[in-house]
């Protein structure tokens, strides 16, 4: 069967039995966030116009998936199966798109993904934009540039074996991108670097990919210990047992993006001009609004509480719902409701009677989307 066919098909049974409507996109909401949020903020003060709307690349990390909707070619952006080209592990991977399709012809290489060739189209769209004080297109471009690193940092991405069915670890892309990351995101740690000018860029993109590569033994390894530990099923024991062994490669690859996304920006910013950019006075920052993303999940009621607290929440169509409590190490306590709902009002009473006192969180999951609220078991 033809591998992209066998991805769509993944897709749209994915569809039908998760309600899940981007489930091939790497990270989800919550991991494409924190790459370009803490991407921006690596930034030096010189591009402080950018430091100051982070909140707005975060926002917009996502918005390459929502097109997949209208832009067929999106699919093949997001990814790039290494193992057909022998060249990559010989290090004589052509570094210009044009010089694989001329090899393999350019139906093969749509085929196969060329995500690493359309991050640096990205990087160069952004040069290109800021030279043309185009800021406009300049906040776009920058956040797919983001986007698209992040897409890079999962290791499932530059593999035939992108959800491990050839390995009998099939699904492992929906768990590990999506639900393990919503799970464990909050414990990502990142640490600020200092950027600098990228002398090849093209060669720090593939640097990545080969890192990124290489960490899919270890998240196949681990996928199937924690299914031993869990005793074959997927459950918070499972979870727990994967992000114990993913959780540093994970935050290494996240933190390496963070660095690529920031470097890659600061070097378009300098070969655009740098400093001595003029931006339109009718494009400062302040103009730029930062989109209210719409709540569902509200405050528990009464916070703080002992034993018993209500929680409620809106679910605004029909989709796929998990709502559970999990504590400040990231373990889950309960699940108060896994499955779909119809579009809706909805509560739980949450009962803390057997736990200690101290801090927990709820968490409401509607497909890929999440919402977060903290409560305090005064004990």
């Amino acid at each position: 069967m033809n591998i992209l066919r066998f991805r769509n098909i993944f897709f749209l049974l994915s569809v039908v039995v998760v309600g899940v409507p981007h489930v091939a996109d790497a990270w989800g909401l919550e991991g494409h966030r924190v790459i370009n949020q803490y991407g921006i903020r690596t930034l030096p003060m010189s591009m402080q116009r950018f430091r100051d709307i982070d909140y707005y690349f975060a926002d917009h990390a996502s918005d390459v998936d929502r097109r997949k909707v209208t832009d067929a070619e999106e699919t093949y952006r997001q990814f790039i199966e290494l193992e057909r080209y022998p060249e990559f592990f010989n290090k004589t991977m052509p570094m210009k798109l044009i010089d694989l399709q001329k090899k393999y012809s350019e139906s093969n290489v749509r085929q196969n993904g060329y995500l690493p060739y359309l991050i640096y189209q990205l990087y160069d769209s952004v040069t290109q934009t800021m030279k043309r004080r185009d800021w406009t297109a300049t906040l776009r471009a920058v956040s797919d540039l983001g986007h698209y690193v992040g897409d890079l940092t999962m290791p499932l991405n530059t593999t035939m074996n992108y959800d491990g069915q050839l390995t009998k670890n099939n699904g492992i892309k929906w768990r590990y991108e999506i639900e393990l990351m919503n799970r464990y995101y909050l414990q990502l740690d990142f640490r600020r670097i200092d950027v600098k000018k990228l002398d090849n860029p093209m060669a720090e993109i593939f640097n990545l990919l080969a890192k990124s590569f290489s960490r899919v033994p270890v998240l196949l390894r681990a996928d199937t210990l924690a299914l031993k530990s869990a005793k074959g099923k997927y459950n918070s024991v499972y979870y727990s047992a994967f992000w114990k062994e993913a959780s540093k490669p994970t935050n290494e690859l996240m933190q390496d993006g963070v660095n690529l996304f920031a470097n890659l920006l600061y070097t378009a910013w300098l070969n655009a001009g740098g400093t001595k950019l003029q931006w339109p006075d009718e494009m400062q920052t302040e103009h730029v609004k930062r989109q209210k993303e719409p709540e569902f999940l509200e405050q528990n009621y009464p916070n703080p509480f002992n034993p018993k607290t209500t929680i409620k929440y809106t679910v605004p169509g029909d989709m796929f719902v998990r709502l559970t409590v999990f504590n400040l190490f990231g373990q889950e306590i309960e699940v108060l409701h896994e499955g779909r709902q119809s579009e809706g009002k909805y509560e739980y009473t949450f009962n803390g009677e057997h736990l200690p006192g101290g801090v927990y969180f709820i968490r409401l999951q509607l497909n890929e989307k999440t919402e977060t609220r903290k409560m305090i078991l005064a004990k």
